[in-house]
């Protein structure tokens, strides 16, 4: 019996650790316009300028925007009538490695790169319902109108900024085909086939 206790302890301990641990902000809003929220274990709540934002949140846009910055410096704004969730976070100040990952339920959002996605494009992972994105020191949108189309355009840096920004590369998938975009202004639109 005792024994069933202290593991009982030992795996209560454990959950409340888990817990405090997934709660802890890996970003804030440092910008908001409008109504705004963010579904957070099942319960939603508005969002406002200095709310933090934390691991598997829904961030939800109606007639509002709003823009997030994450501890790598990764800039997020999101626009009216959208959805992301951050599915996965996970950073190292000391040795800027890290990985992010999101999904794009609906509507438009841009992205400029912080260091997590510096080292390899792969670090950084934005799924959409067509397929998903990996970037690597860039600026880009997303456009997901529905289930069936998602837009992504490169918005910069090119290989001839005057800036002497590192160029930025896109890769989308559809799961099947993978396309590299390194030209600001390109696009790639990627369909659900319906089967």
């Amino acid at each position: 019996m005792r024994q069933f206790l202290g593991t009982l302890v030992i795996i209560l301990v454990l959950v409340a650790f888990a817990r405090d641990a997934s709660s802890a902000a890996i970003g804030s809003v440092v910008e908001q316009e409008g109504v705004t929220s963010v579904e957070r274990q099942g319960e939603e709540s508005d969002l406002k300028e200095g709310s933090d934002v934390e691991f598997m949140d829904t961030v939800k846009t109606g007639k509002g925007e709003l823009g997030i910055t994450f501890l790598d410096d990764t800039n997020v704004a999101v626009s009216s009538q959208s959805s992301l969730i951050i599915d996965d976070f996970v950073y190292d100040p000391n040795t800027k490695v890290g990985k992010i990952v999101s999904n794009i339920k609906v509507g438009t959002v841009r992205i400029i790169t912080g260091e997590i996605s510096k080292q390899n494009p792969d670090n950084l992972e934005v799924n959409v319902p067509t397929g998903s994105i990996g970037a690597r020191g860039t600026e880009f949108v997303v456009v997901t109108t529905a289930d069936q189309k998602s837009t992504i355009i490169l918005l910069g840096p090119g290989k001839n900024n005057t800036l002497g920004m590192i160029p930025g590369v896109l890769n989308v998938t559809d799961g099947t085909n993978t396309v590299n975009i390194a030209t600001p202004g390109f696009q790639s639109v990627v369909f659900k086939w319906k089967t």
